[in-house]
């Protein structure tokens, strides 16, 4: 009775143990967390002579599916060849290893990838090889990485057209930040894509089909460290993630950010997306000159990570935003945000054209202006001299007047004279350009 009280409680305590971190269980893939890699089928290495010598009848008896074996580095030249090549592909094929090939680029054009192509089908031919999996072209290299978008995309489809002329599958070996920052072109997507992010998962969003997650493995049979590698085949992994959202704790805000958690239908990789919330709002232009159209500045908001919010999260709205005065703009949030927002700027008055100043009588003068549309009165100014600081003298006239006299003057003194409309906006006069001047001597 005792002992089996004590297997009872001891079974209690009994639980499965965790997976081994990046190993297979039952044909699932579990990473250094415990984490299913989803869609992950398959468990390789890539070798060069960095190895040295390797024993592969002790590779094969390990979790190690594949290899991807380095052929040499830039262009077609014996002493550019990888050294362990030749060996290596016999041990992967002496031991029923399944293969692929790549070669280290330093193309910086389309002459140099061309060189790099035949480098590997001369080693493929000096060698008997016969891979069954892609031939990757390695693009990493420092004298590459000012390169752009078209250029990486012209070099990569001279090497691929090259190799899949002679029958062989293709693709392309690049960090993560090379994928997101380099490699956008469009072509790239014709190829098997090999992305490299030393992490428990991938974060890569496009369409991938191999993974390198570490470069300091230990796998029977190599002396140091080995490059490991995911192959995945789910059809997300191939086309690319088919989220869907799962979860939320609602729109985003001014005041409040969201969280958001989405799910691959494919192969049921979830991903969690915060949403901070706008912060900052920056017009594109603060001040306009009345000019008789709708002024609509654009807008560029930020979110409290400082991070540029999308405008197809927003659309933009304009009121009073012809005439003189405070103008607004009205943002309206939608898709991952909730909620509006005004912001204001201003339409100053046009620039009045001074028509004429006369004398009006004794010691008088009369200037006239045209009206300005939409001003809300007139600062006329007079002086002495032509800088306007000699005994200048400002007037404020009504905006239904266009013209004033005025009085007191000097004989004979030369006067200048100029106008300009103002508009009172939260009681603050907004000025436009002044007018160009005016000199009239006071004859009576």
């Amino acid at each position: 009775m005792i002992v089996w009280i004590m297997i009872i409680l001891l079974g209690i305590q009994t639980v499965s143990a965790a997976p081994a971190p990046w190993t297979a269980v039952d044909g699932v893939y579990y990473n250094d967390k415990g984490e299913v890699i989803e869609g992950a089928v398959s468990k390789g290495i890539d070798v060069s002579k960095h190895q040295g010598k390797i024993d592969w009848a002790k590779v094969k008896q390990t979790d190690i599916n594949f290899a991807i074996i380095r052929c040499g580095y830039g262009d077609d030249y014996s002493y550019q060849d990888d050294e362990y090549f030749g060996v290596n592909v016999k041990g992967c094929e002496n031991n029923h290893i399944p293969y692929g090939i790549y070669i280290y680029s330093y193309a910086t054009n389309t002459k140099m990838a061309t060189s790099e192509a035949n480098h590997v089908l001369r080693m493929i031919n000096q060698y008997g090889a016969h891979p069954t999996m892609p031939i990757y072209y390695d693009l990493e290299d420092a004298s590459q990485q000012n390169l752009s978008a078209k250029a990486f995309g012209d070099i990569a489809e001279t090497f691929c057209n090259a190799i899949m002329a002679k029958g062989y599958t293709v693709g392309v070996y690049a960090s993560l930040y090379w994928w997101n920052n380099k490699l956008t072109d469009s072509r790239f997507n014709k190829w098997s894509k090999w992305v490299a992010q030393y992490n428990s998962e991938c974060a890569y969003e496009g369409a991938y089909d191999m993974w390198q997650y570490s470069s300091t493995g230990k796998v029977s049979g190599i002396t140091g460290n080995s490059d490991m590698n995911i192959l995945l085949t789910k059809s997300c992994s191939l086309g690319g993630h088919s989220d869907v959202l799962i979860a939320s704790t609602g729109k985003a805000t001014t005041k409040k950010s969201a969280t958001l958690t989405y799910k691959c239908n494919l192969c049921g990789r979830q991903r969690t997306q915060i949403v901070y919330r706008a912060k900052k709002y920056v017009l594109s232009k603060k001040t306009f000159v009345y000019n008789g159209a709708q002024q609509k500045p654009n807008v560029t908001i930020r979110d409290s990570k400082g991070n540029v919010i999308a405008p197809g999260n927003y659309t933009l709205s304009y009121k009073k935003n012809v005439k003189p005065g405070q103008a607004e703009v009205i943002i309206t949030f939608k898709n991952l945000y909730e909620g509006k927002v005004t912001k204001y700027f201003t339409i100053k008055p046009a620039k009045v054209t001074l028509a004429s100043v006369t004398n009006s009588g004794k010691k008088k003068m009369k200037v006239y202006w045209n009206k300005s549309k939409g001003a809300g009165g007139y600062e006329l100014c007079y002086a002495k001299n032509k800088g306007m600081t000699l005994e200048a003298r400002t007037v404020t006239v009504k905006s239904s007047k266009k013209t004033k006299t005025i009085k007191g003057l000097v004989r004979w003194q030369k006067y200048y004279v100029r106008v300009r409309a103002y508009k009172t906006i939260n009681q603050v006069k907004v000025y436009g350009a002044w007018s160009s001047k005016k000199q009239l001597v006071v004859t009576r």
